[in-house]
């Protein structure tokens, strides 16, 4: 009895996910990909603005936790907030592949190489607000080895976010994966 409501229910989200694939109502975020790390939650999400202009996207979430520049020093504390900001990755996954290609192409740069990404803040409620620009910059980590550090505007302060090698590989493997699963629901344009 348990294995049949449990394949009934499996069948039943399949359905609801080839329905909602068909038309993603704007102003709603759907994870495509994540990958959590101490740093904080990571994913690619599709995005699309409004019915009228119709402007799909992939997105890249930097984390939803980032900390504040100099807070750690000042205060003696970890200061940290649940803001969030995002990097557009393109309007199809051929755009979203290859600008996460890019992405793993910047941890052979030397360390202080500068890249700079057009990308969105998000709002309290996960929708994409204002656009910003976030300042990439090549890092040593502290035991070795390089890592991404984002640096965005916060209000009136920057905040800052990492990004490992290995999380953004990750990222890609699941966001491939879900390719496969979900064909219909990757726009083709």
């Amino acid at each position: 009895m348990k294995k049949k409501a449990f394949i009934l229910i499996a069948l039943l989200c399949t359905v609801a996910q080839i329905a909602w694939a068909q038309k993603q109502p704007a102003g709603m975020r759907v994870e495509v990909a994540e990958a959590e790390t101490d740093h904080g939650e990571y994913s690619i999400f599709t995005y699309k603005d409004s019915e009228a202009d119709d402007s799909f996207g992939y997105y890249l979430s930097l984390g939803r936790v980032a900390d504040f520049l100099g807070a750690d020093e000042i205060l003696g504390m970890q200061v940290q907030d649940l803001h969030e900001v995002t990097i557009r990755l393109g309007a199809t996954t051929d755009e979203a592949l290859a600008t996460i290609g890019s992405i793993l192409d910047l941890y052979d740069k030397d360390v202080d190489a500068t890249v700079e990404f057009r990308g969105r803040a998000a709002t309290n409620g996960f929708q994409l607000g204002e656009a910003v620009t976030s300042t990439c910059v090549v890092v040593k980590k502290p035991l070795g080895g390089k890592r991404l550090q984002f640096l965005f505007p916060e209000g009136k302060r920057q905040g800052r976010a990492y990004l490992s090698k290995s999380t953004l590989k990750e990222l890609r493997t699941n966001f491939k994966i879900d390719i496969k699963l979900h064909p219909k629901q990757h726009r083709k344009q």
